[in-house]
């Protein structure tokens, strides 16, 4: 079969995750302004599919429509197999098990942040992943989850956490140290003047979320990413950025805990030594923020988590299509203009406006604006109307379906919402996250026993469920 054939045979469930984490179509559609990405070459082959330009998420595709339920064969999901679907869900439960920690410590009970870590380090544990990309990303997430839980444990008794042996979380450590020691009457001042010269010395490091040459580089920066993150990570409040982690978020938190050993340098008294969290600048609504292609993971592009960057476009209404960017910059115009509270009715109504066209590609238009609101709300402090924007994504449909885990994807950046706002649902939020990814993970578990194609039966997965290329 050719090339060509190939990508063609199994475009719906890669395209159906979001263009985001995949491939586009082998569609010439003319000319764009989009910005070029890097060439995707097929995985079987090695060989360049498409130039840059050409990587296209169709207008519709037929297999759209027949989505429903969780999916009966990895490849619905754009996934070579079960282990690399779990790959996407140990991701989800790391960063679940992260935030509801974080809710203890951020009520002072670091005991109970422990404790919640340690349960994070079983449940990470406990999902069955391997392969190049499966197991060092989840590796990287268990040994951050339990250097975590010592630190924590080693904050509820007033002693010095172990200094880890990466480069931020190691002086993080040796920070909170000299935070006790000077609540302990020790003059730390010329300790923590030397610990703020090593964070400003940390670089940032050299990887790109849009360089990368086929699938396994892909990955391999994908495993990049996180190691880097999980270093930098604050194991007390949730300090993402919200939209993409970017490899400058290094030196960022590094800056925000120099600050702070700044203030220990200067002998200052601070409320609250462990809010290190580096300054942040609201975001904006525009147009490339309203009209880009998200990624299929919205936790990677809404909340933080580290991940390349969504490649291609759509052949239909892409911030290159001249009309469409002229109906999102008047979008974002009378978005920018509205005081919080009412951003959610009119996303509403721009949602509404474009799900009203035919093709079924306006689904990844919908979630592009979703997801800009809800990440611009949030860095402007209004927790409870990004996640009035955000619930308007239920209840799942069409190509949510084709999203490993979306349920547990969208409930863990409620539960993100409900944690830094102080909403008193925040644990339940994130337990009703957790109880989707389990669900998620015992579905893979059910349908491998059934040979690959799930609880409805064996055999090769139907029309709807078309395989994709490993690692979209």
């Amino acid at each position: 079969m050719s090339r060509r054939g190939r990508f063609g045979w199994c475009l719906a469930s890669l395209f159906a995750c979001a263009g985001p984490e995949s491939v586009g179509q082998l569609a010439g559609s003319g000319p764009s302004s989009d910005p070029p990405v890097a060439a995707i070459r097929d995985p079987g082959g090695g060989h360049p599919v498409s130039a840059p330009e050409t990587l296209v998420i169709p207008a519709d595709e037929p297999q759209w429509a027949h989505l429903s339920g969780l999916l009966d064969h990895p490849r619905a999901y754009g996934e070579a197999s079960w282990d690399d679907v779990r790959m996407r869900v140990v991701q989800h439960v790391a960063t679940i098990a992260r935030d509801r920690a974080r809710v203890y410590a951020g009520r002072g009970d670091f005991a109970a942040c422990a404790v919640a870590y340690t349960e994070g380090v079983a449940s990470i544990r406990a999902v069955r992943t391997s392969g190049r990309t499966g197991a060092p990303i989840k590796a990287a997430l268990e040994a951050a989850a339990a250097r975590d839980a010592a630190l924590c444990d080693a904050l509820a008794r007033d002693m010095a956490p172990a200094v880890a042996s990466t480069p931020v979380a190691g002086l993080r450590a040796r920070y909170y140290a000299l935070v006790l020691r000077a609540r302990a009457g020790t003059d730390v001042r010329a300790a923590a003047e030397a610990v703020a010269a090593e964070l400003r010395a940390v670089p940032a490091p050299v990887l790109d979320l849009d360089r990368f040459d086929d699938f396994e580089a892909r990955h391999a920066l994908r495993v990049a990413l996180v190691e880097a993150a999980v270093d930098a990570v604050d194991p007390l409040r949730p300090a993402e950025p919200w939209g993409y982690w970017e490899p400058s978020e290094v030196v960022a938190v590094a800056e925000g805990l120099a600050r702070a050993a700044d203030r220990l340098a200067a002998g200052e008294t601070v409320a609250d030594p462990w809010d290190v969290a580096p300054p942040r600048a609201p975001l904006a609504f525009t147009a490339e923020g309203l009209g880009a292609l998200p990624t299929g993971d919205s936790l990677v592009d809404v909340a933080g988590f580290p991940g390349p960057r969504a490649i291609g476009r759509l052949a239909v209404r892409s911030l290159g299509d001249p009309a469409h960017r002229a109906w999102l910059e008047a979008l974002a115009a009378r978005l920018g203009a509205l005081p919080d509270a009412q951003v959610p009715a009119a996303v509403a109504a721009a949602a509404a406006e474009l799900d009203a066209h035919p093709e079924g590609s306006r689904y990844y238009n919908v979630k592009a604006v979703r997801n800009h609101a809800v990440r611009v709300l949030a860095s402007r402090g209004a927790y409870a109307e990004a996640r009035a924007v955000l619930a308007a994504s239920w209840p799942l449909h069409a190509q949510d379906w084709a999203c490993p885990d979306r349920a547990g994807i969208l409930r863990a950046i409620d539960g993100r919402l409900a944690v830094v706002g102080g909403a008193p649902d925040a644990l339940e939020v994130l337990d009703r996250a957790r109880a989707e990814t389990e669900t998620m993970l015992a579905h893979t578990a059910v349908a491998e026993r059934a040979g690959g194609a799930g609880p409805r039966g064996a055999g090769p997965p139907p029309p709807h469920e078309s395989p994709s290329p490993p690692h979209p």
